[in-house]
């Protein structure tokens, strides 16, 4: 990689490294899990997945396909205000002077 990807890659780790240890990424799990369950977006994606099954009939579907299939629709649903409260939540955790 050139010395750019070099350096956001280190940056990406440290932040990593930062959110793990202070045990930080356990509660934007927890926080992530709750708004995307109260905004019904686990349904949609439950929702989704019985029909990528569905649509498969009677031939068997591996969890890589079900992936496939799901990913893009996953992203695509996220609501707007979920991705704005979790950047904002990641940016005050990057920049606190601890």
């Amino acid at each position: 990689p050139h010395e750019g990807q070099q350096q956001q890659q280190q940056i990406e780790s440290a932040i990593r490294h930062k959110l793990k240890s202070s045990g930080e990424i356990d509660r934007i799990h927890h926080s992530l899990h709750a708004n995307l369950t109260e905004c019904g977006w686990r349904n949609v994606i439950q929702d989704a997945a019985k029909e990528a099954i569905r649509r498969k009939g009677l031939q068997p579907i591996t969890l890589d396909q079900l992936v496939a299939a799901l990913t893009p629709v996953a992203r695509a649903t996220v609501p707007a205000e979920v991705k704005v409260k979790m950047v904002e939540h990641l940016k005050s955790q990057c920049f606190r002077g601890d």
